[in-house]
């Protein structure tokens, strides 16, 4: 459940903060980005309306009482949060600027990005070598955290713990690849997967990075489970 907090964090989000907008429709998931104007607590929240492609091709669909899904990170606390809700537009305003003003929500979803805590994701990412830059391995990223995470997949041939290979998970939404260094710490059978290995890993990123890295996963996740 929410907590005070978490309204508190949603309410003084910073002016112009990056937000990642999921239109709902009956076919697809349409994805935008967008930047924070203002929050007006207990009310409403007023979104950019941005210009570029994207959002053209979302005209027929950006209208009153169209179902949305907001997620943003909230980056200026120690431990980041991402925030995400269900909500609709309430009023598209395009006469003074083009703004979304979007319905405050009555639930929040919270993700802390603290440290040394794991958080359950599926999202799917290969394993690469670093010398040949052939894939060893295809798989999920099953948790994660900013010091590791468990990644189930194919067996790895001739696998020695403490291997460094690059982690890569393919954000589609966003047309980028994440590719970051990690190492391999333990390998066991994935709990009722049959050929499936879980392999233990620690992100080789320093701290500022490795968060940036996480952020963008989860993001990716969420934005991919759209009922969560």
């Amino acid at each position: 459940m929410p907590t005070e907090n978490d309204f508190n964090a949603l309410d003084n989000l910073t002016c112009s903060t990056e937000v990642h907008l999921q239109i709902l429709t009956p076919t697809q998931a349409i994805r935008l980005r967008s930047k924070l104007i203002g929050v007006d607590s207990g009310r409403s929240i007023i979104l950019a309306h941005g210009n570029d492609k994207a959002w053209a091709a979302a005209t027929p669909f950006i209208r009153e009482r169209q179902s949305v899904i907001m997620r943003v990170v909230n980056s200026d606390e120690q431990d980041a949060n991402i925030l995400a809700f269900r909500s609709s537009i309430q009023k598209v305003i395009t006469v003074v600027g083009r703004w979304l003003i979007i319905d405050y929500p009555k639930a929040l979803q919270t993700v802390a990005l603290r440290q040394h805590s794991r958080i359950p994701i599926n999202v799917t990412a290969s394993l690469i070598c670093r010398t040949s830059n052939a894939v060893v391995s295809q798989g999920d990223l099953r948790d994660i955290s900013i010091k590791g995470g468990a990644f189930v997949g194919e067996q790895i041939e001739g696998f020695e713990l403490d291997s460094q290979y690059k982690l890569q998970v393919r954000l589609d939404e966003q047309n980028e690849t994440i590719e970051t260094l990690v190492t391999l710490k333990n390998q066991q059978e994935a709990e009722g997967q049959a050929e499936q290995i879980q392999y233990g890993l620690i992100l080789e990123a320093d701290h500022e990075e490795a968060e940036v890295m996480v952020q963008k996963v989860i993001l990716h996740h969420l934005l991919q489970n759209p009922k969560n």
